[in-house]
């Protein structure tokens, strides 16, 4: 199989979708659960990239908008950051030592419209932000998470019922032809700009 230049790609997810046409049901992405390692294979991933990205434009997401991923290595993280520009979103990354003052200043500056948790303990830091963020419309689970607050502008969804539904990869290809390299891919805030200064 010849080598294809970086160059050669338009976007991060046609880059990605031709390498699952080459390698099909082989080990993409590795996770340790049950006490042991668990891969999931290339197709799999994208099929959930795509169903994940089908059911964020679902839930109203523009092109354009900011979804903050605020996660720890794992394959949903991957997952999602693909499935964020294959909706034609921006994928906003964070750091998992977060506050709750920076995430706040992270959703109110980049104006993000949903976020992507990924385990009770960073939600616990993430969910009083979403407070105070106007633009915040989501908030999707990985994990199952439990909070007693209940920000009215958001609304709750768990990662498996956003990722177990029907998904067209092809027509996510087609899509993708009319993303380009000038296109954004996502914003990120570096430990000198994730953060408020002291007043």
């Amino acid at each position: 199989m010849a080598k294809t230049s970086l160059e050669h790609f338009p976007n991060l997810v046609t880059m990605f979708l031709t390498r699952v046409r080459e390698r099909g049901d082989r080990p993409f992405l590795w996770a340790r659960r049950d006490g042991g390692w668990q891969s999931i294979s290339y197709n799999e991933a994208a099929r959930q990239v795509a169903a994940l990205a089908d059911s964020l434009k679902a839930l109203g997401l523009q092109p354009g908008d900011r979804v903050m991923l605020v996660s720890e290595n794992r394959p949903e993280w991957l997952i999602a950051d693909l499935a964020i520009m294959a909706a034609g979103c921006i994928t906003v990354p964070t750091y998992t030592t977060n506050t709750t003052r920076d995430h706040q200043h992270i959703l109110n500056n980049s104006g993000a419209a949903a976020v992507i948790v990924s385990t009770q303990k960073l939600a616990k830091a993430l969910i009083p932000a979403v407070l105070f963020a106007s633009d915040c419309r989501h908030i999707i689970s990985i994990d199952d998470i439990i909070t007693g607050q209940s920000p009215d502008i958001a609304h709750f969804h768990h990662w498996v019922e956003l990722v177990d539904r029907p998904s067209d990869i092809g027509a996510l290809e087609k899509r993708m032809e009319k993303v380009g390299r000038d296109d954004t891919a996502c914003l990120i805030y570096t430990s000198g700009t994730g953060g408020r200064r002291a007043a």
